[in-house]
């Protein structure tokens, strides 16, 4: 018993625990100069740096509101002057605490971090001044940039925050932060990962971002005015681009490329008003696929986002997917529009194909999804698929322009179910197919030429399909509603509006006995029950019997006896009387001294110009 006592308190002392994190040391900058002087009293930013760079743990440099300006100028890596340059691996915080820092050395810039393995945080602070590639920072680690602005800088053309060169790997967060204006390109960065979060990009005389082999995720943010376009990135065939809850508008030049990236996501965002600059050739998203093997599969997914306004000079105004590289044919993708609205894009000049939409290979899928007003000067005002199949389910593609194909064209073959493709113009056929049409039913086609025939509750030749402007009509993205004589109105029966169960606004389908063709759904409102006695300019009577009678009186006293179920009477000018039995009995009457005596049910009285009267018996409800 005594040596398993003592063994018990051995073991205790032999457990190796894990050491705990370093506190960060705290230094607080004291004077806005830029100074070296030990004897002083005083710590400057540069002082506070190089305590950072001595530390053997993180450091926290705390700055006080202020105007800072670097004017201690030397051309050097050791913070002696210029720049200031974090050397250290361990990670460094720069709490501006609402402070400017201003570079006022030539040829330089403001925070220069060396070492590939440490962290610098910049936060709540402006960095301006800065001049050459990196500009605000060039950076060899990781770099956060949160609660900041970074506006003033001249990169000329190079970035104003760059990674190092010759480095990979090194991330970059941008929050809740303002990057611009500024000369040269926003973001730059190679074979590293770029994620902007709550923060706007703007007025760069080059790119928003340009990103070279990495992953790039932008949420929440605006990437707008730029010289060059808004958002690049490369991704050796396995990158992610996501784009979320953000816009990217107004660029001279592609909102979004993404070449040679595995997979690009766009969510909830409006890309719009991105046309033909300088040195690119303009256009909403331009995706170009890189199949390095048989097996690279490209997926472009545009989810709840808007898409308008951009042009560009070639294919695909509003989004083009190109080939870059293939081994073994054209490379497969899927390109993927779900909820979302392709509007007033436009395909410019001889290469002209596919306004809303061009793929020069894989295929093109459109859920719930509306394209309109989109133009394109050759062909496919719409779509145009280069050489793989189109296919529409619950699908508007209304009043677009084109010369050939003013709505889809394909060089392969048309699916659709419960879409509407009309109204095109520009002297064209509809659609331009070159395979065949595969339709699984209530279709709606404006001309005939895109063959909606094999389905059941197919419409081929629509002159007007009867759909309103586009429009806010609820949902994330605008829509076109049908009118009340629309023929797309409970065109698809219940039994198959299970294929998509809510619209393109998220509105459950069906709204009614049906639902709907095309990408809205609404509430089919119900005929009106036939007269079973059509009145005279005089007085009318009819005796009803146990079902329900109508009686459409023209003018004069009419009188409908109702005896059971639900009765109507219609009428005209004069004194109207509706003696109702058991059931929901309705008087709409004109003018004159209108009486519904009601019994028990629901009964609704509508009387019109005069002395009108509602009678219910005791203990019943009100009219």
């Amino acid at each position: 018993m005594r040596r398993t006592l003592a063994l018990l308190l051995v073991i205790p002392a032999l457990v190796v625990l894990p050491a705990a994190p370093a506190l960060a040391a705290t230094v607080t900058v004291t004077t806005t100069a830029d100074v070296v002087n030990g004897g002083d009293g005083l710590v400057s930013l540069r002082e506070a740096v190089d305590a950072a760079n001595a530390a053997a743990g993180p450091t926290i440099i705390e700055l006080a509101a202020g105007a800072y300006t670097l004017s201690l100028c030397a051309d050097d890596d050791t913070n002696a002057g210029g720049d200031l340059d974090v050397t250290t691996a361990q990670p460094v915080t720069v709490d501006g605490g609402g402070a400017t820092v201003t570079q006022t050395c030539p040829n330089e810039r403001l925070l220069h971090t060396l070492d590939t393995a440490g962290a610098v945080t910049v936060q709540d602070v402006t960095l301006t001044g800065g001049q050459g590639p990196g500009a605000a920072v060039q950076y060899a680690g990781d770099l956060d940039v949160v609660d900041s602005t970074v506006s003033g800088n001249d990169a000329g053309g190079g970035a104003v925050l760059n990674s190092e060169d010759g480095v990979s790997g090194a991330s970059l967060d941008l929050t809740g932060s303002t990057l611009g204006p500024n000369t040269g390109t926003g973001i730059r960065v190679s074979f590293g990962t770029v994620h902007v979060t709550d923060s706007v990009i703007w007025q760069h005389t080059l790119r928003g971002v340009g990103l070279i082999d990495g992953a790039l995720t932008v949420t929440g943010s605006t990437v707008t005015q730029n010289g060059t376009g808004g958002l690049s990135t490369t991704g050796q065939g396995s990158g992610l681009f996501a784009l979320t809850d953000s816009t990217v508008s107004d660029n001279d030049g592609t909102g979004v490329t993404c070449s040679a990236c595995g997979h690009l996501e766009v969510t909830g965002s409006t890309i719009s008003g991105n046309s033909p600059g300088p040195a690119s050739p303009g256009g909403g998203i331009v995706v170009n696929a890189d199949q390095d093997t048989p097996t690279d599969e490209l997926h472009v997914y545009v989810t709840n986002s808007t898409v308008s306004g951009n042009t560009r000079d070639g294919a695909g105004g509003g989004l083009g997917v190109f080939i870059l590289e293939n081994t073994d044919g054209p490379p497969p993708a899927q390109i993927v529009l779900t909820g979302s609205t392709f509007s007033a894009n436009g395909a410019l000049g001889a290469d002209g194909r596919g306004g809303g939409v061009y793929a020069e290979t894989g295929e093109i899928r459109v859920d719930n999804s509306t394209l309109t007003g989109n133009n394109a000067d050759v062909s496919g005002g719409a779509l145009f698929g280069d050489s793989g199949d189109v296919f529409l389910r619950h699908a508007t593609v209304y009043g677009n322009f084109g010369p050939v194909a003013s709505n889809v064209a394909t060089g392969a073959d048309l699916h659709a179910f419960a879409s509407v493709v009309a109204l095109g113009t520009g002297g064209a056929d509809e659609c331009a197919i070159a395979g065949t049409t595969t339709s699984t039913g209530y279709n709606v086609g404006g001309d005939g030429s895109c063959a909606f025939v094999a389905g059941p509750g197919d419409l081929n030749t629509t002159p007007d399909a009867g759909l309103l402007g586009l429009a806010a009509n609820g949902g994330p993205t605008q829509t076109l509603l049908p009118t009340a004589a629309s023929p797309v109105n409970g065109r698809v029966p219940a039994a198959a509006c299970t294929v998509l169960t809510a619209d393109q606004r998220g509105t459950a389908r069906p709204q009614g006995a049906a639902c709907e063709t095309g990408a809205v759904e609404v509430s089919e409102v119900p005929p009106a029950p036939a007269c079973t006695k059509t009145g005279t300019p005089g007085p009318d009577v009819l005796i009803g019997t146990a079902g329900a009678d109508v009686l459409c009186g023209l003018g004069g006293a009419d009188t409908l006896l109702g005896l059971g179920g639900d009765d109507e009477l219609r009428g005209g000018d004069g004194n109207d009387l509706l003696i109702g039995g058991a059931g929901d009995d309705t008087l709409y009457g004109g003018a004159g001294a209108d009486l519904l005596i009601g019994a028990p049910g629901t009964d609704v009285y509508d009387g019109g110009p005069g002395g009108d009267l509602c009678v219910r018996p005791s203990g019943t409800p009100f009219c």
